[in-house]
């Protein structure tokens, strides 16, 4: 097992980051058919990320994240990948401490940066093929502010860094939807949404004319809010997303669009989300704010079934909500 591995890193030792060689990919198939029967092989692979130069753990890490696509459990080698991951980031440029200016000017890597991250894409890539396999992990680290902080400061360098840091804030479940106007409501089920207006675009394109105020879906907005389309869109709040027990709806009850959905109230642990007619203008969004999208990690919603009167009821009693709709609406 160890010259297979051997052979691997000694193929890959100071790649740059560039295309793979050919003797690079063929010592990669060597690993994954060994790796897929026998994981013990990826364990010593993962066991010796630590101790590999850059270029040789930068690709023995996309071995690994291959692996995984294939069907390999990420609970092998995704320790050892996002430990590599973080082993990296005091290498790569940080903040410059003089820069006091309200958008920072991102310092200049120097060579030896610039040539990490030209290698750090990859481990990245690695990193978010585990971490869609890793929910645990993934809820842990989502909430280390300064794991997050650091990702957001590479942004600019590193589309890797950006991939990473989304797929540490997205956020799967089920959402109580309650239309209080017409004491309605259903159960929407969600995937990998980190902000509100991605969620909003899903929900509106789930829902379509099911509950009052809706409408028929826009088939291009729908396939680019699930990162199937590359058009440039606009979308339009249909109701006021307002918070669960928050009084009547205003502006400043409103769910904000550029919150993160994890963040969102909950009620006895579950989110809950009240659509109310417009108030005021209401909220635009554009296709910036529908990804960035993650091939191991596609966005997605869909109605989960609608809630019976009873049930609908039951909610809106809960939130205080039944008797606002009897003072504020006529109908």
């Amino acid at each position: 097992m160890s010259a297979l591995i051997d052979t691997l890193a000694a193929a890959s030792r100071h790649w740059i980051g560039d295309a793979p060689t050919g003797a690079m990919m063929g010592a990669m198939r060597a690993f994954v058919a060994a790796a897929t029967a026998d994981e013990a092989v990826a364990r010593e692979a993962a066991a010796s990320l630590r101790d590999r130069e850059p270029g040789s753990s930068a690709f023995i890490a996309v071995a690994l994240g291959s692996l995984v696509e294939r069907g390999a459990s990420a609970e092998i080698s995704g320790p050892a990948v996002l430990d590599e991951l973080r082993a990296w980031l005091p290498k790569l440029p940080g903040a410059d401490d003089d820069d006091t200016s309200a958008v920072p000017t991102p310092p200049v890597p120097t060579a030896e940066e610039a040539m990490l991250l030209a290698r750090f894409q990859f481990l990245c890539q690695s990193a978010v093929t585990h971490l869609a396999k890793l929910p645990e992990e993934r809820a842990t680290l989502g909430h280390d502010t300064a794991l997050l902080e650091r990702l957001v400061g590479l942004r600019t360098h590193s589309y890797g860094a950006w991939w990473v840091h989304e797929a540490l804030v997205k956020t799967s479940g089920t959402l109580i939807v309650l239309h209080p106007p017409s004491a309605t409501g259903l159960r929407l089920r969600f995937a990998n949404v980190s902000i509100g207006y991605q969620l909003f675009s899903l929900l509106q394109t789930a829902v379509g004319t099911r509950l009052p105020g809706g409408r028929q879906p826009d088939e291009t907005i729908a396939r680019v809010a699930r990162g199937q389309g590359s058009e440039k869109v606009t979308d339009t709040a249909w109701w006021h997303y307002g918070r669960p027990q928050s009084g009547p709806p205003d502006r400043k009850t409103r769910v904000w669009g550029e919150s993160l959905v994890r963040d969102w109230s909950r009620v006895d642990g579950q989110p809950v989300l009240l659509l109310w007619p417009p108030v005021g203008e209401p909220d635009t969004w554009s296709s910036s704010f529908l990804g960035p999208h993650l091939e191991a990690m596609p966005a997605d919603a869909s109605v989960e079934g609608m809630l019976t009167a009873e049930e609908a009821g039951a909610w809106l009693e809960k939130l205080g909500t039944a008797r606002q709709r009897k003072r504020w609406w006529p109908f």
